[in-house]
């Protein structure tokens, strides 16, 4: 989710977009999941993200972002985690939006991450799933960042499949691969399948994206070797976000989530 995009299509190019399956195929069982069926978010799974990001340290989030986040923004009913983007006027920002994370009551090493979602295709508007470490070993990148997905409001034919690293210096670098997105009014299944010497992305149960660690990162470090875990926010402009549609913002615009479900080999 923090981005630095500017040198995303140089690399892109230069990166693995394998697309075959492992040979051997893995069997997983399900160890964590929320399927948002009660009235209330649970918040023995979940931590709710609150303000512009200055008290984590991160001053609008690390990407210039325009929201100011509120525990009113996101709520469970009707089987669904709902996350609310809308023009409201709160600690001196124009938006307000939500953030939740699984930091402590869902930290993950390796597995599959999955949930089923739904997004408003907003001009301005920067939805994601995506997954950062659970004890850092140092400052962002060094330590690692996968994006499951994320989906920009002012790009509505791409979904971003990304990761964020280091080389041997530190400095930042990414491997991603845009995927064409036709949005309609259903649901979308988003996937990771991560383990030691790769991480492979899906839409719909297909194969959109592989890095291959030993292929890919020749030349860095590969931070994912360690726990992680779970965030689901939508981000209201911003380096990636863009421009805002705020007339369109004064009716409140969703991130709709069916389940999430993590799953680790057997």
């Amino acid at each position: 989710m923090k981005y630095s995009y500017i040198l995303f299509l140089t690399i892109v190019l230069g990166a693995s977009s394998c697309k075959q399956s492992d040979p051997i195929e893995k069997v997983y069982q399900q160890v964590w999941s929320d399927e948002f069926d009660g009235t209330e978010l649970d918040l023995s799974k979940w931590d709710i993200q609150l303000g512009n990001g200055a008290q984590y340290g991160i001053l609008n989030w690390g990407n210039n972002e325009e929201q100011y986040y509120q525990e009113d923004n996101v709520e469970v009913s009707d089987g669904k985690l709902l996350i609310k983007a809308r023009a409201e006027a709160v600690g001196g920002y124009e938006y307000t939006s939500g953030r939740i994370r699984s930091l402590n009551s869902g930290d993950f090493k390796y597995g599959k991450m999955e949930a089923s979602i739904r997004m408003a295709s907003t001009p301005g508007l920067w939805h994601a799933f995506w997954m950062l470490p659970s004890e850092p070993s140092d400052s962002w990148p060094v330590s690692g960042e996968i994006d499951i997905m994320e989906f920009v409001g002012n790009r509505p034919n791409e979904i971003f499949n990304t990761i964020h690293f280091a080389d041997s210096q530190g400095n930042h670098r990414q491997l991603g691969e845009l995927e064409g997105f036709f949005p309609s009014p259903i649901f979308h299944k988003y996937a990771v399948e991560w383990d030691e010497n790769s991480i492979t992305w899906f839409l719909d149960d297909v194969e959109t994206y592989k890095v291959l660690r030993n292929n890919d990162l020749i030349s860095a470090t590969w931070p994912f070797d360690a726990e992680f875990h779970l965030l689901l926010n939508t981000a209201i402009g911003g380096n990636l976000g863009g421009d805002v549609n705020s007339q369109a913002l004064q009716s409140e615009k969703l991130l709709e989530v069916e389940y999430i479900r993590v799953y680790q080999t057997i």
